[in-house]
């Protein structure tokens, strides 16, 4: 049985640095498909339904799989992130007593979490004098697949916190919002202008709902996917990339506000 998943042992020790980014994505993964299992069987009542019928086999499955690698993927990615967590407290410390007293665990979890991490974190103790030697860059070349979520995540200079200088869109939470409604909003668009998320009257879901027309209260508001007409639509999916766009960390050192003579005085 070793020599059989000897392979895999190699390929996951192998991956060391990507260990949270694969283990994050596996559990969000079967994560969806338990819930899509749980809102199909239970709220869609897609066992009765003759238009979900053919979804039944796959949702089944989707079902089994998922929860199987919940079970084995789940607690291990919450060990990961805890550990994680930790280290980017530790990380954000400027205390010297309390990096001295929390050293040890926070070698360990660098040490968990791969190479990289454990160069970050010996690049923190050097700036405030627990380690000696110099540091290295860890930025550019030496990163980890998860850092564009974290720095979209934790951000506080966004693109669109540069544009409007309003205090309210350096705000990580809103941020985030406004994120993820753009990512959710760009995709619904997109697949209803290729594939079509409306009922035609043969009760299929293979319309482009036009978005104009349906907010007129227009009695045909659908036509046969793929449709790409609705200047509406587009409209819509634009402003939706933008959102998501405008989100992410802006590039370069902020540029601070410059006070006049008179605000000196």
């Amino acid at each position: 049985m070793n020599g059989i998943f000897a392979p895999l042992k190699r390929w996951w020790e192998s991956q060391r640095d990507r260990h949270l980014f694969i283990l994050g994505t596996v559990s969000f993964l079967s994560f969806s498909m338990v819930m899509w299992s749980i809102i199909y069987f239970f709220f869609l009542g897609g066992t009765q339904d003759p238009d979900l019928a053919h979804l039944t086999d796959g949702t089944w499955a989707g079902l089994f799989i998922g929860f199987t690698v919940l079970i084995f993927a789940g607690p291990e990615f919450i060990h990961y992130q805890g550990k994680w967590s930790f280290l980017m407290e530790i990380l954000r410390s400027t205390s010297r007593p309390e990096l001295g007293r929390q050293r040890k665990e926070a070698e360990e979890a660098a040490t968990l979490l791969g190479s990289v991490w454990s160069a970050r974190l010996k690049a923190h103790f050097v700036e405030h004098g627990l380690a000696k030697g110099r540091a290295k860059s860890t930025e550019g070349a030496e990163s980890v697949p998860e850092d564009i979520l974290i720095n979209w995540w934790r951000t506080e200079d966004s693109r669109f916190s540069r544009m409007l200088d309003v205090e309210i869109l350096r705000e990580p939470w809103l941020n985030r919002s406004l994120g993820s409604l753009g990512f959710i909003a760009s995709i619904l668009q997109l697949c209803n202008m290729s594939f079509g998320i409306v009922r035609n009257a043969a009760e299929e879901r293979v319309n482009t709902l036009i978005i104009w027309d349906w907010l007129n209260g227009e009695r045909i508001d659908s036509v046969p996917a793929p449709y790409f007409d609705d200047i509406f639509g587009w409209l819509i999916l634009l402003v939706a990339v933008f959102f998501l766009w405008s989100s992410l960390p802006a590039s370069g050192v902020r540029p601070e506000p410059i006070e006049s003579p008179m605000e000196e005085e």
